[in-house]
């Protein structure tokens, strides 16, 4: 897609949750910018770059998971943020567990996913990664 005719935020969210209910990680590609990142928040611990390597992780964390639910979505200026219940395939009883991923969007693509465990960090983060764009 040519620079400032991407799809906008709420496109970029709503194809999240259509991929999060579907577990369809084919359709995310066309969102991810070729060279997107995914890791932890700090720098110089692994995670993984490269549209092939996201979409590949997302398929080998979705076979490991009985259900993702999305429990919150934020948007800020170029930043989504989702809060995700992880259900575990490994037991029923598991009440599964709730993580926050950061999705920064430049030019209607997703260039970099961050993960986190705690809200307040994730949503730090993300008006951090807003007030610089602004």
């Amino acid at each position: 897609m040519p620079p400032g005719h991407g799809p906008g935020l709420s496109t970029i969210t709503a194809l999240l949750r259509s991929v999060l209910d579907n577990a369809d990680w084919q359709s995310l590609g066309e969102a991810l910018h070729p060279d997107v990142s995914w890791g932890p928040p700090r720098p110089g611990t692994l995670g993984c770059r490269g549209r092939s390597r996201v979409l590949s992780r997302c398929a080998r964390l979705h076979a490991r998971l009985s259900r993702v639910m999305v429990e919150e979505t934020f948007m800020y200026p170029g930043v989504v943020v989702l809060g995700l219940w992880l259900h575990g395939s490994e037991s029923v009883s598991d009440p599964g567990h709730l993580v926050y991923q950061v999705f920064d969007v430049v030019d209607g693509l997703i260039i970099r996913i961050t993960g986190y465990t705690d809200r307040g960090q994730a949503l730090n983060a993300a008006y951090d990664d807003a007030s610089v764009r602004s």
